[in-house]
């Protein structure tokens, strides 16, 4: 039988063995890539949590102020359809609750008062009205109100005369508004 001798390593790997096996178990570096790894995973994922938080909060911060903004807007247009249906008729009457622009949810919604103020009934050359006008912006396919803004102006009106509809027109430069204010609650 052949006795075969166990073979040593090469001279070079001696002194790396060596220098493993002396040093501490903390200041290796074997198995250091995976918790390093999982650690900047964990650093990263809460940066994105905190961005997806602070992107959700500015976003739900900033819908009552673009629904402020619409019902003003909505306010306005009541306004200016009101003038136009004055200038139209002067008999004209409210405007009851209208959704505008039409849409499918429809969330818009305006209306108005009218109030006779000066010459109502006795000289029908001019008329002076206050309007009050309201913009609403309601739950989309519901009739919950979010958002209500309001407008109140006082407007004249100078007619051509008092006689058959076409001489009812308001003149070139017929409309003075003579107070513009929002109202507030």
């Amino acid at each position: 039988m052949r006795f075969s001798l166990p073979t040593r390593p090469p001279a070079t790997a001696a002194p790396a063995r060596a220098a493993l096996l002396g040093t501490p178990v903390l200041h290796r570096e074997d198995g250091l890539a995976l918790p390093l790894a999982m650690i900047v995973i964990l650093i990263l994922s809460a940066l994105m949590l905190g961005l997806a938080e602070t992107t959700t909060s500015e976003l739900s911060l900033a819908l009552p102020a673009h629904r402020d903004v619409r019902s003003i807007y909505l306010a306005q247009a009541a306004l200016e359809h009101q003038i136009y249906n004055l200038k139209v008729n002067k008999d004209a009457g409210n405007i009851a609750l209208t959704n505008y622009p039409v849409t499918a949810g429809q969330e818009a919604w305006y209306s108005t008062t009218l109030t006779c103020l000066l010459n109502c009934a006795t000289n029908f050359e001019s008329r002076r009205w206050q309007i009050v006008a309201t913009g609403e912006i309601h739950q989309t396919g519901g009739p919950a109100v979010l958002q209500s803004r309001a407008i109140r102006a006082v407007v004249e009106i100078h007619y051509r005369g008092n006689g058959a509809p076409p001489f009812q027109q308001p003149t070139n430069g017929g409309v003075l508004i003579m107070r513009w204010e929002e109202v507030y609650p």
